[in-house]
């Protein structure tokens, strides 16, 4: 059975960027790849990607979308929860995120150090928790979204606000994300 699972969020409707900045080129590839990179390289289990359909993602990639489409970061992890197996640990990960990787082992290690801890985010520099780079105990995970109805339009705080959460500090660019295409520059 699969110990780590990962969901990579990438839905969203990138307003602020004028078009679908997952696909803006990124290093050798796009935006998109670094997130879904990174899930791969600790995950052995499913890596889901929660949104539309896209070109040149790896075979073992499954593809959900929650339903209706656009209705916001919980109803999505919800859809992709469903993909991720029997997977003990599930990293969820927003697709804009710059630099994710260094961020993952630390976020299983501190989730590994305490079994009554459910769910362990990073810390950006601001003091804001952010559920969207995070390991969950997949069973907890469930049990709180499945507490929660409608899941449209809600917040990831309803979430954490019903799990047991540890912090793990954002030493520099673990949490950097895109929004606007200046974004991409400075992440270079």
């Amino acid at each position: 059975m699969p110990h780590v699972a990962a969901v990579v969020l990438a839905g969203g409707r990138a307003r602020r960027f004028g078009s679908d900045k997952l696909e803006a080129p990124m290093g050798a590839g796009r935006l998109l790849d670094g997130a879904l990179g990174a899930a791969a390289s600790v995950a052995d289990g499913p890596v889901v990607l929660v949104g539309p359909p896209r070109a040149g993602l790896a075979d073992d990639v499954v593809v959900v979308c929650e339903d209706p489409p656009g209705t916001g970061p919980v109803a999505a992890l919800a859809a992709g929860l469903a993909g991720v197996g029997g997977a003990a640990i599930v990293l969820v990960l927003a697709g804009d995120l710059v630099a994710p990787a260094d961020a993952l082992p630390a976020l299983l290690d501190t989730l590994d150090r305490d079994a009554r801890t459910e769910a362990v985010v990073v810390v950006d520099a601001a003091g804001r928790r952010q559920p969207l780079l995070a390991a969950y105990r997949t069973a907890a995970l469930a049990e709180a979204l499945a507490g929660m109805t409608p899941l449209d339009g809600r917040a990831m705080r309803d979430v954490l606000g019903r799990l047991a959460v540890a912090e793990v500090p954002d030493p520099g660019a673990w949490s950097r994300d895109v929004d606007v295409p200046a974004d991409l520059r400075t992440s270079s």
